[in-house]
């Protein structure tokens, strides 16, 4: 075997293991809380986002009051091992990454609450020992708020 074809082995056996050092580089995570976010609740979205050109064309937009209606998500976008073979695949033309968003279970609440409604609520003493529980340093505002209720 000659010297210049060893050397253009020597060449190619370089290229691939550089070639396989930057693709591994180039797997990435991003974690996006929202609210109080929700790393252990149930995936409710999974899917391929798709990108181009080395991901420099696309994105993604999506309503998270409706997908999560409690407010509280923990988006994931990473790039998977499948994902970073079919990158290789098409030679960086098509950039597939994964997204999954994880939703606090519950609702969030609208509620409409006329004035005599309110006064109601604050005069119950179940308000006031709830607050007292939940929140104590908040309690004096209540019993603030029943006395002058009470003061005609």
């Amino acid at each position: 075997m000659s010297r210049k074809m060893m050397m253009m082995r020597g060449l190619g056996r370089t290229l691939i293991s550089v070639s396989l050092i930057l693709a591994a580089a180039g797997c990435y995570e991003r974690t996006i809380t929202v609210g109080a976010g929700a790393p252990q609740g149930p995936v409710v979205f999974d899917h391929w986002e798709n990108f181009w050109l080395a991901g420099l064309v696309g994105h993604m937009r999506y309503d998270l009051d409706e997908i999560c209606p409690s407010g509280h998500a923990t988006i994931e976008v990473y790039e998977s091992f499948l994902n970073g073979l079919v990158t290789g695949l098409t030679g960086g033309i098509y950039t597939p990454t994964t997204m999954k968003i994880r939703c606090r279970t519950g609702g969030r609440a609208a509620l409409a609450l006329s004035e005599s409604e309110v006064r109601n609520i604050v005069n119950d003493e179940r308000f006031l020992r709830a607050v007292e529980a939940a929140m104590p340093e908040r309690s004096g505002e209540v019993r603030e708020a029943q006395r002058l209720q009470q003061d005609p």
